[in-house]
């Protein structure tokens, strides 16, 4: 089957299962489902094109759809989550490997050079702590010149550019502090350029392979069709989401987390 006909089978056997057999927050599985299917599908493309075969790693694994969705076009995936149990009727029900860890706090529990590519999609932005040592992390756990996919909100986006001439800010610092309880991580703790990114990757080990501008939204509606137009009609840099292709290049650095004893204690 082709890979793009084996991605929507995939996509429409989630729903179902979903549909059918998760309980716990199935309307919010459903919900997301709904509103980010072109998104998903837009990632799944970008690993068969980067890393067509091999063993993935997932960071920031909940709702674990896209976990799900690797594994059921038949790849081999590993999930890392704060806490996978909030979700864990779907990983029940599909079998995932989801792993629980505070990626901020605490290494990965995964062993050096173990994976053929590693997605980070829609997480670098909620982090508070230390991105340099998740991005270092990450480098430990690739092999050698295996892609990271990183995507993340673009901060000169139209979007986020209309906010801040309307006086707002990108987001709302007491709602997104608030997640924290709710949600045991915060929401967006803020949003960078493309050059914020790649500094990042650069300082730890990354060779940057391609840097892309996306928008996908639910379609209908006319906020959608206006936001639809001004992306393709303006550069792409105020595109919506940044996708990032880098490499793990040799050296990098190997951080500890912060507060950690030189015996990792």
């Amino acid at each position: 089957m082709a890979g793009q006909d084996a991605d929507a089978l995939a996509f429409a056997t989630l729903r179902q299962t979903v549909q059918d057999r998760v309980f716990t927050g199935r309307e919010w599985h459903l919900d997301d489902l709904h509103h980010h299917r072109l998104r998903y599908l837009a990632d799944l493309g970008l690993v068969r094109q980067c890393a067509p075969t091999g063993e993935i790693l997932e960071i920031g694994s909940a709702p674990c759809h896209m976990t799900a969705l690797l594994k059921l076009t038949g790849r081999s995936v590993v999930g890392v989550d704060i806490n996978p149990a909030r979700v864990a009727d779907l990983v029940r029900n599909l079998a995932l490997d989801v792993r629980q860890c505070d990626i901020e706090h605490k290494p990965l529990p995964l062993a050096d050079a173990s994976f053929d590519c590693t997605l980070l999609c829609e997480t670098f932005e909620h982090l508070r702590v230390d991105p340099l040592f998740v991005l270092s992390e990450i480098h430990r756990v690739l092999k050698e010149g295996a892609p990271l996919i990183l995507t993340t909100p673009n901060v000169y986006s139209i979007a986020s550019l209309g906010r801040f001439l309307l006086g707002r800010s990108v987001a709302d610092p007491l709602e997104e502090f608030g997640k924290l309880r709710a949600l045991g991580h915060m929401g967006h703790v803020r949003e960078y350029s493309a050059r914020e990114v790649s500094r990042f990757l650069h300082g730890c080990g990354f060779a940057i392979e391609s840097v892309q501008y996306r928008f996908h939204a639910t379609p209908g509606g006319w906020k959608h069709k206006l936001l639809h137009l001004a992306y393709r009609a303006l550069p792409r840099g105020y595109g919506r989401e940044l996708v990032i292709i880098a490499r793990k290049s040799p050296g990098g650095p190997s951080l500890q987390p912060l507060g950690a004893t030189a015996d990792g204690a």
